[in-house]
């Protein structure tokens, strides 16, 4: 298929999206079941109405969210479908993110597969098998078997891991878009980039944070062919504050403030409004663009992340003022 006949399609399904009025209605709803029954007047009906359950409600909310991402890998093909999937495994590296975290932790299988994508519907890495892995090294092993990231034999800790991952995944993102010329697009290759300076940001705060020696830090970096270069963030990591990015990049301060606190939920949730903003932000002149379909994947996890979390707070009775804070919103 080609790329116009993709972004039109994309043009139909943005057209599904649950509006943000609409969103802030949702999240004063008082009972899951009530919740339940709204999301069954649209789309989502088929994968929430059997739910009785907290987890069922976020497993099918899950469910809906991949299958809602599968018809692009469907209609795209060559480079182009090549691209998307290296750009979806965004959320397979965050599976992995998860899974990495909360065996750290000590949270029990159960826990964690309740919060997992369903990414192996999209390809990739099997995740049961990250699963029943009993130890970082057994893990460390999968990945490299798969040949879709490059971890380092020497990786030892948590965040080292996760750092090669991510810069792993922009490293294959940016090859694949310089190839395909869609980095041609001045509108895709700032959200990419945007992208990747909070995953190089957030890389270098938390290792700053923990004492790390900076060369340690900087040879986790990627340099970004649209944001901050690599030897400027050298730099700044050389000085060894992390307290000095925010005074660098404050556009990102909401983000830095997060990382800094420790509270990487939050930090997740700062990098999904940055990433919003700039799309409301930008106004294309064209009907055709590529940038409407990295719009549409990214609005659609918003609507993801929105909808989890609404279900979460009111399952715990959250206030209503509370509930606002935790959305992301305009």
């Amino acid at each position: 298929m080609s790329v116009t006949y993709l972004v039109c399609r994309v043009h139909g399904y943005e057209t599904r999206l649950i509006k943000p009025n609409r969103m802030l209605e949702l999240a004063s709803l008082s009972s899951l079941e009530a919740l339940i029954r709204a999301l069954g007047e649209v789309d989502y009906g088929r994968y929430i109405s059997g739910a009785k359950t907290l987890g069922e409600v976020e497993q099918g909310l899950a469910e809906a969210f991949i299958s809602k991402l599968t018809p692009l890998l469907e209609l795209a093909s060559g480079g182009i479908r090549r691209f998307l999937e290296a750009y979806l495994r965004r959320y397979e590296a965050l599976n992995l993110t998860w899974i990495l975290r909360m065996k750290a932790g000590g949270a029990p299988r159960e826990m964690v597969e309740q919060i997992l994508l369903p990414t192996w519907r999209l390809g990739g890495i099997d995740l049961k098998l990250i699963l029943d892995a009993e130890n970082i090294e057994a893990v460390k092993k999968i990945i490299r078997q798969s040949g879709a990231y490059k971890i380092s034999e020497d990786v030892k800790d948590l965040l080292q891991l996760e750092a090669e991952l991510w810069r792993s995944h922009y490293q294959r993102v940016f090859k694949l878009a310089s190839r395909t010329k869609i980095s041609d697009s001045r509108e895709v290759r700032r959200l990419l980039g945007i992208e990747l300076e909070l995953s190089n940001l957030r890389t270098c705060v938390l290792a700053l944070l923990r004492n790390w020696d900076p060369k340690r830090v900087q040879g986790l970096l990627m340099d970004n062919p649209a944001g901050t270069p690599l030897k400027l963030l050298q730099e700044l990591v050389e000085r060894r504050d992390p307290h000095i990015f925010m005074e660098r990049f404050k556009m990102f301060r909401s983000f830095l403030e997060k990382a800094i606190s420790g509270n990487v939920w939050l930090m997740e949730i700062e990098a999904l409004r940055i990433l919003k903003r700039y799309l409301d932000s930008e106004r294309i002149g064209k009907f055709i663009s590529f940038f409407y379909i990295l719009r549409y994947i990214l609005e659609l996890e918003i609507e993801y992340r929105n909808l989890r979390a609404i279900a979460v707070m009111i399952h715990h009775n959250l206030p209503q003022e509370s509930r606002r804070i935790l959305l992301i919103t305009n």
